[in-house]
């Protein structure tokens, strides 16, 4: 079986980067050979990283005739921006199925968080994006904003609607692109996975007061109620930040400014073994996102590593965290209660220590890669015979 990948970055950096490396690499195992197509204009040069499970790294040219002279059984779209390529993909001789990482084409903003009170939102777009300011974005070009407009989303929806089958991974996700008009028979729910690397030989030592973030700095991810709840805690406990972004100075601020700058590190971004290292030190993964996920890898990740987390429940969480089993769920955007929650789990070290059980339990049972692969390729494969079918 022959897969073209198509991704605008072709950089390891990103999520869904990330997803479309691995999971390349998870199929080459069983035989499956991958072509990654990507835009020149977002990864002018692809990273050797990027390239290695790939039997062919190609720049979007023109895309029909790419597809038509490689010959794909079926093609697997992720992040594409470009509307030239995604009209493209009408022409398209190989069936097409779409993986929806995030929010893009259902916010004018990407993020899904209110401009104003930064609140989670769960609205489908429409005229309600435009009181909320959901039509002002950043740039980073002078004068530092852009403009969103609501016709070419709304155009991306439509080509997005003709392909074959859509992938998410999460029940919260479907429910939000049906609420866009896509068929719900075309929705497959594929949970995501974490590769979570062999536990060392001599078990590593929880430390019993470190806390550990690891995401974007960002707005949407909820740093600084994690630091304004870091204010209000009682019980012991430190916290490591792990990852970089746009709000990064202004987070630092924001910890000398509560007094609480002798309690956090900032690490900046890790190598995957370093993250490992932290996952398995940490009493708790705290995950504190106001931004509905459409997963939660990095929940996956803790769980994997027999780490317990407390997150916000938004988006799709409670489809791997399960209150007062694997992790406490607490309402975003709530310095206080999560504030609570971290007195609760630091002064009680059985509940962590059954709560990490009870998580890498469940990730063994749904998250490994090998469950996610066998039901993407069952998954491909049926839309691949579809489509010669219909040829």
């Amino acid at each position: 079986m022959r897969i073209a990948w198509l991704n605008e970055g072709a950089t390891p950096i990103g999520g869904a980067e990330r997803y479309v490396r691995e999971t390349a690499r998870e199929l080459g195992v069983r035989g499956v050979e991958s072509l990654l197509f990507y835009d020149v204009n977002v990864s002018p040069d692809p990273h050797p990283v990027m390239q290695e499970p790939f039997e062919g790294v190609f720049p979007i040219v023109d895309l029909a005739r790419q597809l038509r002279e490689l010959a794909p059984d079926v093609v697997y779209v992720h992040q594409l921006a470009s509307l030239t390529a995604q009209r493209a993909l009408l022409d398209s001789p190989a069936p097409v199925v779409r993986f929806f990482h995030d929010h893009r084409l259902f916010c004018l903003r990407e993020h899904k968080y209110t401009t104003l009170g930064k609140e989670p939102c769960t609205k489908t777009v429409g005229a309600a994006c435009y009181p909320c300011l959901g039509f002002v974005g950043r740039s980073n070009e002078w004068p530092g904003v852009k403009l969103a407009s609501l016709g070419r989303l709304r155009e991306e929806q439509e080509l997005a609607r003709r392909h074959h089958a859509f992938v998410v991974g999460s029940r919260y996700m479907v429910e939000h692109v049906v609420a866009h008009g896509f068929e719900r028979e075309r929705m497959h729910v594929i949970p995501l996975y974490a590769q979570v690397p062999p536990a060392p030989r001599t078990p590593v030592a929880r430390e019993e007061d470190l806390l550990l973030f690891a995401g974007q700095l960002t707005t949407g991810k909820g740093l600084d109620v994690l630091f304004r709840a870091l204010a209000r805690t009682t019980q012991p406990c430190r916290l490591v930040v792990v990852g970089k972004g746009r709000q990064e100075a202004e987070l630092r601020a924001m910890v000398d400014g509560l007094g609480v700058s002798d309690r956090v590190s900032f690490l900046g971004p890790l190598v995957p073994e370093g993250l490992s290292a932290l996952y398995r030190r940490a009493a708790c993964v705290v995950f504190p996102s106001r931004a509905p996920e459409t997963s939660g890898l990095v929940g996956i990740e803790a769980l994997g590593h027999g780490t317990p987390v407390i997150a916000s429940r938004v988006g799709g969480v409670g489809e791997w965290l399960t209150d007062g089993e694997t992790g406490l769920g607490v309402r975003p955007n709530e310095p206080v209660a999560l504030a609570a929650a971290i007195d609760r789990l630091m002064a009680e070290p059985e509940l962590r220590r059954a709560m990490g059980e009870n998580a890498l339990k469940t990730y063994q049972e749904r998250f490994v890669p090998e469950r996610h692969v066998t039901r993407l390729l069952a998954l491909l494969e049926a839309v691949a015979i579809a489509g010669r079918r219909a040829a």
